[in-house]
């Protein structure tokens, strides 16, 4: 009979470790990555108001980033239209008031997104404790059968 639970106990740790909390560090993992691809949206949609503000018509200047913090001077001449990436490589010609509306209604979709990890993420905490619950009772159980 202690055999058996000792066997229980052992699938039951194996489940913790290799289920629930895998499926914990992936919903952390999305988590991080929508929340970083929010700030690049927000960054996006300061600097649609910033040059709707400024209302140039001559042409701003600024500073790309290549990646890898690799930054290059660049010279917009046209800041009536702006390319948006939409995802999968694909870009989307927008006026300033259309890529604003498009990136409120982005940055709110992700947010709706991140909430539901949240949830996610606590269901699964919540059976963690549950499960790691049931097993102290197992052990329990198992100490006192050899009393």
């Amino acid at each position: 009979m202690e055999l058996g639970i000792s066997e229980k106990v052992l699938h039951y740790e194996s489940f913790v470790n290799d289920v629930l909390k895998e499926d914990l560090k992936k919903v952390h993992t999305r988590y991080e990555e929508l929340n970083s691809e929010i700030a690049e949206y927000i960054q996006l949609k300061n600097f649609i108001q910033s040059i709707s503000d400024v209302g140039v018509s001559g042409g701003v200047k600024t500073k790309m980033d290549l990646g890898c913090s690799f930054y290059v001077q660049a010279n917009i001449s046209d800041t009536s239209t702006i390319l948006v990436a939409v995802g999968l490589g694909h870009y989307i010609e927008f006026t300033m008031e259309e890529a604003l509306t498009f990136v409120e209604k982005r940055v709110n979709l992700l947010t709706l997104q991140t909430e539901k990890l949240k949830k996610d993420s606590a269901k699964t905490k919540a059976m963690i404790k549950l499960v790691l619950g049931g097993l102290q009772q197992l052990q329990s159980t198992k100490s006192n059968k050899s009393r």
